[in-house]
């Protein structure tokens, strides 16, 4: 075996394709580092099907594929991934075919190593796209020499395709919820929680923003009727949009979302607090945390300062009581009885923070109780969350709303690229 059929079998060349000459060579820049340079040509005569521009193969009246021989070449090269240090490029004179007597205009064949109208080979491309999982693209570009707008066209390019082929007719429960994109931009974000994958971003936190999923998720094959639960925060635009589109859902108001409320309820009561009382500095996380989180210290601390009936120590009771309801709580009817209770306390305490904590859960009263019937919750959001806050500090920030989402459906969407790279 000669070194054209090494190159030719490593590259997956076939026939009528095969390897015609393999240089390494100086670059023609300033700086003339080597390069490798494989000439790839095809055998006098070959014949190669025709497609149109959907890329649907012309066949006869038998539906065998036609074959038709080359008018003319068309000389291309692409870049393929480092042999060992050295960049390498790959070389060929791509066929026209065309036939006056079917009135078929010449149009240059698709090549099985790289996708049509790219400068890269899929396995290059293949790279990109899973390097860039886990660094800046910026990282990337760096690493493989290559300007970072052309890998922008790569990902986007894969993102937006593997998204086009998505399938959204099994979805049945859905969450949604926002994160801050910088200062009180938002994107709204939309996940399958039982595969735990993001379907959709989006700006903002309006019913329009859910509307637009509803939008995406049709084109998909999603069926509005049998989405049976939502899972959302108790942002206003999610509720009426929910309440718009998804007629049979049951909402559910995410207990993490509840708590939180009341974490910050709680940590108001102690800023307040704090100004007029000195036990109080740097406390916040001892009435924040689970006791089982705490230190022995902390642990210690907080039993003291439980005893000097601080309104902090109380709100942090009242918190911790309805954390217990939604650990204890078998049912929805036990649930309701213990809130029930527990709000009126929270009515009672005399303190505004919780007072008006108090509101909001009467508000979304039977949307929290949702969750006891479906135990369904934004876990997997709350994960996404932090994954997404690294993906944009990675990206400083993407400031391109198209490259920031792009990276999301790549890291979170489990969306099927590999099918699309394939050599072949």
């Amino acid at each position: 075996m000669n070194t054209a059929d090494i190159f030719a079998a490593g590259l997956g060349i076939t026939d009528p394709w095969y390897v015609s000459n393999v240089e390494l060579r100086p670059a023609d820049d300033e700086k003339g580092e080597l390069e490798l340079h494989i000439s790839v040509d095809f055998k006098r005569g070959a014949t190669f099907t025709f497609q149109d521009s959907e890329g649907n193969v012309l066949c006869d009246s038998d539906g065998t594929p036609l074959e038709l021989k080359a008018n003319d070449t068309v000389e291309r090269t692409w870049r393929h991934l480092n042999f060992f240090q050295y960049k390498c490029y790959i070389h060929a004179p791509l066929p026209r075919v065309g036939s006056k007597e079917l009135g078929l205009s010449p149009k240059t064949i698709d090549v099985p190593w790289a996708r049509a109208k790219s400068g890269f080979t899929l396995l290059f491309e293949s790279f990109v796209v899973e390097l860039s999982k886990n660094m800046t693209v910026n990282n990337v570009a760096d690493t493989v020499g290559e300007n970072d707008t052309r890998l922008w066209r790569i990902i986007l390019h894969y993102v937006e395709a593997a998204r086009a082929m998505a399938d959204y007719s099994d979805v049945e429960k859905i969450g949604m919820d926002e994160t801050s994109k910088k200062g009180r931009n938002y994107i709204s974000v939309f996940v399958d929680i039982e595969k735990r994958k993001v379907l959709f971003v989006a700006d903002g936190k309006a019913q329009t923003t859910v509307d637009s999923f509803v939008e995406d998720f049709l084109a998909h094959s999603g069926d509005c009727d049998k989405i049976s639960v939502v899972t959302c925060d108790m942002a206003l635009g999610f509720r009426a949009g929910i309440k718009a589109n998804f007629p049979k859902a049951t909402t559910v108001i995410d207990k993490f979302h509840v708590i939180k409320l009341a974490n910050k309820a709680v940590d108001e009561v102690r800023r307040k607090e704090a100004k007029n009382n000195s036990v109080l500095k740097n406390t916040k996380y001892i009435w924040l945390k689970n006791e089982d989180n705490l230190t022995e210290k902390q642990l210690a601390k907080k039993q003291l300062l439980s005893k000097k009936h601080l309104k902090t120590g109380r709100a942090c009771m009242i918190r911790e009581e309805l954390q217990e309801i939604y650990d204890s709580s078998d049912t929805r009817e036990e649930a309701e009885a213990s809130l029930k209770k527990l709000h009126g306390w929270m009515v009672r305490s005399r303190i505004d923070e919780i007072k008006t904590l108090a509101g909001t859960i009467k508000e979304y009263w039977k949307e929290i109780l949702n969750y006891f019937d479906t135990h369904d919750t934004n876990a997997i959001l709350e994960g996404l969350n932090n994954v997404i806050q690294n993906i944009k500090t990675r990206a400083r920030g993407f400031k391109n709303k198209r490259y920031f989402s792009a990276m999301i459906y790549l890291v979170c969407g489990n969306i099927d690229i590999e099918s699309l790279l394939q050599w072949g």
